[in-house]
């Protein structure tokens, strides 16, 4: 059963005139198989939702590289640490230079809200872009594929 997922808008979702997804919101959905999508799903959230616990999970569907779902996913949160790292060092320099702050607190809640977000598409089967820093994972890591 080759059948691929259509990107469907939500009712939250801002929709063309014909009330189909814009061309950029349809791009953003990559679209796969079923059989992928239901294959790569616990990896895929186990990724996200271990970030709760401080375990970088998304390294394993990064080696491994054998369903495109959860690498998708992988490439997104590693994106999430990397924007985590970067943005801790810089809030810490600046807290040392005593204007950070509230960095760090707001650095933390966005970090953990992008990190829900993510948990709720590997959920619910959708390889949607995370908000913000999500186009990034696609940009930086499109060399990384399924083996």
């Amino acid at each position: 059963m080759n059948e691929e997922i259509a990107a469907q808008p939500s009712q939250d979702q801002p929709t063309g005139e014909s009330g189909q997804p814009s061309a950029a919101e349809a791009a953003a959905v990559q679209p796969m198989e079923q059989k992928e999508i239901e294959e790569g799903k616990p990896f895929a959230i186990l990724s996200y939702a271990l970030n709760f616990v401080g375990l970088p999970f998304f390294l394993v569907p990064l080696i491994m590289r054998n369903n495109e779902f959860s690498l998708y996913h992988a490439k997104q949160n590693l994106v999430l640490w990397l924007v985590g790292i970067v943005g801790g060092v810089i809030s810490g320099v600046l807290i040392l230079l005593c204007v950070g702050v509230l960095l760090f607190p707001l650095l933390t809640i966005f970090l953990l809200v992008l990190n829900v977000v993510g948990l709720i598409n590997a959920i619910k089967g959708e390889a949607k872009p995370l908000p913000v820093i999500g186009k990034w994972g696609e940009d930086w890591f499109k060399g990384l594929r399924k083996s």
